[in-house]
């Protein structure tokens, strides 16, 4: 290793006409080598692919919702895609059943409502 460095200070010193393009070149090579050195680190870091295709939720009677608990945020899950929780505010998501709402019976009318 000590000998690269002799070699390259003896280049330096015997092209000192041309030290100026030598050091743009030297530059030039580090910014290319640590610019693909950077993007090829962040090209690998892909995670772990979808174990399969997402599958339609069948639930009668209830909804899956996943709630955040520090801002309560809520997403109604319909289309399964992994079994791991959504991230949101930086924590994992709860699952939560909701009871859907009866559908053949009619809401109450309220009593300020005129008939009609």
């Amino acid at each position: 290793m000590l000998w690269l460095a002799a070699l390259v200070v003896a280049a330096l010193v015997l092209l000192a006409p041309f030290s100026d393009v030598i050091v743009a070149v030297l530059l030039g090579v580090g910014v290319l080598v640590g610019g693909s050195m950077l993007f090829r680190g962040l090209a690998g870091n892909r995670g772990a692919a979808a174990p399969g295709p997402p599958t339609d939720v069948v639930e009668t009677g209830t909804l899956l919702v996943f709630a955040c608990e520090t801002c309560g945020e809520q997403l109604v899950l319909l289309r399964k895609g992994t079994d791991a929780p959504p991230r949101h505010c930086a924590e994992k998501m709860v699952l939560r059943r909701v009871p859907t709402p009866d559908r053949t019976t009619r809401p109450a009318r309220p009593a300020n409502l005129p008939d009609g």
